[in-house]
């Protein structure tokens, strides 16, 4: 049972135990019992020393996420790339069973996230949602790990906007948290299906431009961070909180907006990654900017740069951002949308940088400025966007 479930350190165990047990008495049972056993438990080390190795890199690249963030230059490309390749272990892939796999595909996709290499995030979290689909009993075995693998896949599909994918994935997701008897009947797994499918729901509206028809949601999450209060941690819930934000901005309500991202800024209580916190203050500057509250504009802009002074590195386009943003209270409003052209040029030719791309998927900032320049809804510009993507 162990070795179909994939148990292997219990597995090891127990042959160590059937070695100890032949050692010991003469049952003359199987005459190359002795030899079997010690193949068996030669096979297990060898498999648990290759999954030890593996987990050990996918939780330390784990962890220079969550210290550092994604990497910002050639250098910091270079140093991740080293750490991976010095850590991997050498073995054979048709070697390698189901836990094994799993550790590999995710030391991967941690190094593809933390380069900011978002096809080969696709590659991986793909690999390690088929594998689970492929042997439907390691769903209920491995629930949390099946889920997760399905947010990664869901979250690198949403970067390189690979939309048709994207509600394929997770209306079968839904699937299986509603219909089927895969996933056990417990609070980390509700927990999880809720977070997962609703970050994700709202992820749909942000690649379709369908801000509006994604306000029914809201309620939907507030009842749900309700509910789990005690088991969603407080990061979660601000994620949420932006995501909800960004949602109202693009839905044209910036008040809701800043409501939600109030939230998120003045939360003082909270250790979260910078870059969020970075694009909580800089969507409320804009949204703070777009309803006309000056003096607020004011007040943000002097937090803002306290905030951004103590922050280890700037992207360019934060940078550009705070800039843009400083100087607009000189600039007659006749002058706006020359401005606002400067600006969205200025901007344009880091879109496609692999260490400034990443900006964009915080705050849509190009098609804001293009509402701008063009005096139409955000919605309007990100829809028509979308539909060039579709063809």
């Amino acid at each position: 049972m162990a070795i179909e479930n994939e148990e292997k350190n219990a597995a090891y165990e127990i042959v160590e135990l059937e070695k100890l047990i032949e050692s010991q008495y003469i049952t003359r049972s199987i005459s190359n019992r002795a030899d079997e056993l010690t193949e068996q438990a030669k096979t297990l080390s060898i498999q648990n020393t290759i999954t030890s190795k593996l987990s050990n890199l996918s939780l330390q690249l784990y962890g220079i996420m969550l210290k550092t963030g994604y990497v910002k230059n050639d250098k910091e490309y270079k140093v991740i790339t080293k750490y991976f390749h010095d850590r991997m272990p050498k073995f054979e892939l048709k070697d390698l069973g189901f836990r094994e796999k799993l550790w590999l595909y995710k030391s991967n996709l941690w190094y593809s996230f933390l380069v900011q290499d978002f096809l080969s995030c696709y590659k991986y979290s793909a690999k390690w949602v088929d594998m689970f689909y492929k042997h439907e009993n390691m769903i209920s075995l491995n629930p949390v790990f099946f889920l997760k693998g399905n947010h990664y896949l869901l979250e690198s599909l949403f970067f390189i906007k690979y939309h048709s994918k994207f509600k394929r994935t997770l209306k079968r997701l839904e699937e299986v948290i509603d219909n089927s008897n895969l996933l056990p009947k417990e609070d980390n797994v509700a927990v999880l299906s809720f977070l997962y499918v609703q970050s994700n729901k709202l992820n749909l509206h942000f690649l379709e431009g369908s801000f509006k028809e994604g306000l029914p949601l809201v309620d939907v999450i507030l009842t749900g961070i309700k509910r789990y209060k005690d088991r969603l941690d407080e990061h979660h819930i601000m994620v949420l909180y932006y995501k909800i934000a960004s949602l109202y901005f693009g839905a044209g309500d910036c008040k809701m907006s800043i409501v939600y991202l109030d939230k998120i800024i003045n939360n003082k209580s909270l250790q979260m990654r910078e870059d969020l916190l970075c694009f909580s203050r800089i969507l409320s500057l804009v949204a703070h900017y777009d309803i006309g509250f000056d003096y607020h504009l004011e007040v943000q802009l002097k937090s803002t740069y306290k905030f951004l002074l103590k922050m280890n590195e700037l992207y360019s386009v934060q940078k550009e951002m705070i800039k843009f943003l400083r100087n607009i209270g000189d600039v007659y409003p006749q002058d706006f949308k020359k401005e606002f052209i400067k600006l969205h040029a200025r901007l344009k030719k880091f879109e496609d940088d692999p260490y400034e791309r990443r900006s964009f998927l915080y705050l849509d900032i190009l098609s804001w400025l293009e509402s701008k320049i063009e005096d139409r809804p955000i919605a309007e510009i990100i829809q028509e966007k979308f539909e060039i993507l579709k063809r």
